[in-house]
């Protein structure tokens, strides 16, 4: 086995080793689950490699936000991704949920969901990172739940009739209805006194106890309005009647998919119960945005004009001797209770380059506390945007050069997926490498830069994201992938570090496998770092 890289100060130098049989570096398995990370405060939902294979999409279909993806969820087949947020434990914020996803009118795959989201300064969720896992056995139609069957037969009918009406230049008007109580035994007469509105290509489907669908061809977006008026007409004197609840959409005015037809549909049919009308047209832009997008966001100009930005570091164990190694640093920010917030990352503004003004602002104090400091060692983010920056290279010199010494116990994280974006990154990862600040490559696993790559990269330390470290009790596929990840960083002769480390036994089990350092709450959640006294009374001034 290759002998391992030796980092800054001798830090991932002759870290213990178990002896393991050597795995070849093969390719994630087909029950790898997805990446992505959500910015709820924007609701941008990004992608780790492979999604559009994993889901069987095309990349241009991905859903790019939080409410879009959202939209494909199954109603009543498992709690979202917002709801398992909301319900998750706030000491370690992971989430975990089980859901049906529609992806065509007769496609729906059962997903498995997991992750962890971070605060904002309020305590609210502001930014989740996560991974999907396809049920493989959730293609078979025959082991689909009933109600999904019927769901699927009624889309296909749906998108039948959608495509149709633009065959012939036509259009077809979906109207869904609802009763206050269960109506099952009287949908028969139901679908008798609607039957007179109806034409050949026409369909009528029941959708549950209290529930009905109609779609009919040939009726444009503008008489919707009428079609209600006169479905809500056969349906007056039956004794459901004062309680039916209708709801609208058009295709192609509203969309030429069967499944978001029957979604804009539900959304109608939910205003319309809400506002206590007795039915309501889809409309494109009164759609309720995302809860999440509704949330204030964070102001990162003024808490680095106001220097309230601060570093948040948590320690990185040797996974043998769990003796601390160095500290991971992060931003933070105090609350009026004094309760520190790790933050997640920096958006991108049009007007600065907020990434750059924000990792340039933990430098600063990274570097202080370096220089007051010479026995720590300490690890700092630093994200892709800000390696792009041409002015990142001189500003990380400037403040090496003032403070002589630090560069060696200075470790800098980038991000995987930052080699991939811009080719010019790995030349600028030479370039800090001769600083002589060490290198650390976070995101490991994710699959953005394969593995021959990783031999030329001049990195001292390889960090497994820690979405494939929160499944190892229950996932095997994860264990076979970070056993692989494991041996792999070895035969490369680089150390390896472990995240989102919560409890006792995966911190044994990943120290069995041969991982050099550990990282999560089982070793101490993030605090702050005190600022010099001299710092303090500056701060205190220029705030007065």
């Amino acid at each position: 086995m290759a002998a391992k890289r030796q980092g800054p100060m001798g830090l991932f130098k002759g870290a213990s080793r178990l002896p393991r049989k050597s795995q070849a570096a093969a390719p994630r398995s087909s029950g790898a689950g997805v990446l992505y990370a959500w910015d709820m405060i924007t609701d941008a939902l990004a992608w780790g490699p492979g999604a559009a294979e994993a889901l069987k999409l095309s990349p241009r279909d991905l859903p790019k936000t939080g409410h879009a993806f959202a939209q494909l969820i199954e109603p009543g087949c498992g709690p979202s991704r917002q709801d398992a947020i909301a319900a998750s434990d706030t000491s370690n914020h992971a989430y975990e949920t089980r859901y049906a996803l529609r992806l065509e009118p007769d496609r729906v795959v059962m997903i498995e969901d997991a992750g962890r989201w971070q605060p904002d300064v309020q305590g609210r969720p502001a930014f989740a990172r996560g991974q999907l896992r396809v049920d493989p056995a959730s293609g078979a139609r025959d082991l689909l739940p009933a109600r999904l069957k019927e769901r699927s037969a009624l889309l296909c009918g749906i998108q039948d009739a959608i495509n149709e009406a633009v065959r012939v230049s036509q259009t077809c008007t979906l109207i869904l209805g609802a009763f206050d109580r269960d109506e099952a035994d009287e949908m028969a007469e139901i679908a008798r006194r609607i039957r007179p509105m109806m034409r050949r290509n026409d369909l009528f489907a029941v959708l549950g106890p209290n529930r009905f669908a109609l779609a009919l061809t040939c009726c444009p977006a503008a008489d919707a309005a009428g079609a209600m008026r006169r479905l809500s007409g056969l349906l007056q004197d039956h004794p459901a009647g004062s309680s039916l609840r209708l709801g609208a959409a058009c295709a192609p005015d509203h969309t030429f998919k069967a499944t978001k037809l029957l979604r804009f549909a539900e959304q109608s049919l939910a205003a319309a119960t809400e506002r206590n009308e007795g039915s309501a047209l889809y409309r494109a832009r009164s759609a309720k945005a995302a809860h999440a997008v509704e949330q204030a966001p964070f102001d990162w100009i003024s808490a680095l004009n106001d220097r309230s930005l601060t570093l948040a570091c948590r320690p990185v164990v040797d996974a043998q001797t769990r003796a601390p190694m160095l500290t991971h640093a992060c931003a933070s920010v105090a609350g009026a209770d004094g309760r520190i917030t790790a933050l997640g990352p920096a958006p991108g503004l049009q007007q600065a380059n907020l990434p750059l003004l924000v990792d340039g602002r933990m430098l600063e104090l990274a570097a202080d506390h370096l220089a007051r400091h010479p026995d720590q060692r300490l690890a700092l983010p630093v994200s892709a945007k800000t390696l792009q920056d041409a002015e990142w290279l001189p500003l990380l010199a400037a403040h090496l050069g003032a403070r002589p010494g630090i560069e060696a116990r200075l470790v800098l994280e980038i991000p995987e997926v930052a080699i991939v974006e811009c080719r010019r990154n790995l030349g600028r990862l030479h370039a800090m490498k001769a600083l002589g600040v060490g290198i650390a490559l976070t995101g490991y696993g994710a699959g953005h830069v394969p593995p021959a790559h990783l031999r030329v990269l001049p990195i001292d330390l390889l960090k497994i994201d820690g979405v494939f470290i929160q499944p190892l009790k229950r996932s095997t596929d994860d264990r076979l992938h970070v056993r692989t990840l494991i041996d792999r960083a070895h035969n490369m002769g680089i150390a390896i570090a472990a995240e989102w480390v919560d409890d006792e036994a995966a911190a044994r089990l990943l120290a069995a496998w041969g991982v050099d350092y550990l990282q999560g709450g089982l070793f101490g959640e993030p605090q702050a770092i005190a600022q010099p006294s001299s710092l303090q009374r500056m701060l205190k001034k220029a705030r007065g």
